[in-house]
């Protein structure tokens, strides 16, 4: 299960506290309000309850609760935290369109099925009203639904715990410790109650990314695994304009952690899985299995144009051109051995032109490896590689780090993180 930050902390106090919540049957065990009596989520539905341990600026520790939906048809409840929107607004916005659209599912009901097109559209702009009442807080600043471009939405989403958790921590200006999720009520195909749970694919993780201004896949004690973006430095470089990266925010959203917290690197236009330290210890440990060549990636990539072979070996040493910097070189007599594996996955139409997807496997990690190789080995560069192809409009480096695998540097298990490219 991917988690994105320690679990066991939390998961301690919210066992706790579901402990008290069932022994005195009110989900406000202090108040004991009827209207919030858990009978009816043990015998007939669930719900989802979170807990955040969080520091705070005075290194104080804090402890928030939140429950995902509404609890009872209420928002507010003693005890937790609120939902991401005004529930006066969202009441507001309800009222005005709840008669009508139960006026138009009556008719519909009733026989007047012309009127099915209408009521969707009504249902939609309300839809689209309720989702502009959403404000979330993130770790540099706050957003909106319509500030986040290309989001897939899905009614309830900004409603779920962990996205409640972490809006209201980052409001106060908190740093998140340790999250946890755990199912409540009466058993369902999807949820068991008792068990803990990492936050969903379908809800949550599009609006976390956005929250923690990083794509965080998994964290522990001792290791934070992201999906870097296209155009996301690895560390920073010399200058100002270039200090933003993905080594910059993880220590922003890790500050005990080391840093320079980043065990590796990866080109500025590669996107992928990349591993960061959260200690010293681990980054030793982990920057050591990079060196000794334990560690196993596998890169996918577009090249421009039909490899013909479906698998292979590309055996060309490199180094670099002194005189083109960062530009590299396949040199026989000074170049560093390189050495790589490929594998034809098919091939497709890329902008009415010819394109062919290829795993590679990197046996060494030269700069630029698997893009020269594929440029003078396969003479196949990877669309939209400006340096050792071309780039054309509207194009990016299509090369992703699908894959990582290396070992826990606490407890020496083998993990293996991957990751889909957008390409």
């Amino acid at each position: 299960m991917d988690f994105i930050l320690p679990f066991s902390q939390a998961e301690t106090l919210l066992r706790e506290e579901i402990k008290n919540i069932k022994e005195c049957g009110y989900f406000d065990y202090k108040s004991k309000n009827p209207s919030f009596s858990i009978s009816d989520y043990l015998e007939n539905k669930g719900i989802m309850l979170g807990l955040l341990i969080a520091r705070t600026k005075t290194e104080e520790r804090v402890v928030l609760k939140a429950f995902s939906g509404a609890l009872s048809s209420s928002y507010i409840v003693e005890g937790f935290t609120p939902p991401c929107f005004s529930v006066n607004a969202f009441e507001e916005v309800v009222s005005e369109y709840d008669s009508k659209l139960h006026c138009y599912t009556d008719r519909i009901e009733m026989g007047e099925e012309d009127l099915i097109p209408t009521r969707r559209l009504l249902s939609n702009e309300c839809l689209e009203k309720i989702k502009e009442l959403y404000t979330f807080y993130t770790i540099n600043g706050k957003i909106k639904f319509s500030d986040i471009k290309n989001l897939n939405y899905t009614t309830g989403m900004g409603d779920c715990a962990t996205i409640k958790l972490l809006s209201y921590c980052f409001k106060k200006g908190f740093t998140p410790i340790s999250l946890a999720e755990i199912f409540f009520g009466h058993d369902s195909d999807t949820r068991k109650d008792g068990n803990l749970y990492p936050p969903c694919d379908e809800k949550c993780k599009p609006l976390i990314k956005y929250l923690f201004n990083i794509d965080l896949l998994y964290s522990d004690d001792d290791i934070a695994i992201i999906n870097k973006d296209a155009g996301l430095l690895s560390t920073p470089g010399r200058g100002e304009d270039k200090w933003d990266s993905a080594s910059v925010r993880i220590k922003a959203l890790f500050p005990d952690a080391p840093e320079l917290p980043s065990c590796h690197r990866l080109d500025m236009d590669t996107s992928g899985i990349m591993v960061f330290a959260k200690t010293e210890k681990a980054k030793r440990e982990i920057s050591m299995q990079f060196e000794s060549r334990k560690t196993e990636k596998v890169y996918e990539a577009l090249l421009r144009g039909v490899l013909t072979k479906e698998s292979g070996t590309i055996n060309l040493p490199m180094r670099l051109d002194v005189d083109n910097r960062p530009y590299q070189i396949v040199d026989f007599e000074k170049g560093k051995s390189a050495l790589t594996d490929y594998k034809r996955v098919r091939i497709e139409v890329l902008n009415n032109e010819k394109v062919s997807r290829v795993l590679f496997y990197p046996h060494t990690g030269r700069t630029h490896q698997i893009r020269v190789h594929a440029a003078s080995g396969l003479n196949l560069p990877i669309v939209g590689d400006r340096l050792y192809g071309e780039r054309k409009e509207f194009e990016r480096l299509c090369l992703h780090a699908r894959s990582l695998s290396f070992y826990h540097p606490t407890t020496g298990e083998k993990l293996t993180f991957t990751s889909n490219p957008e390409f």
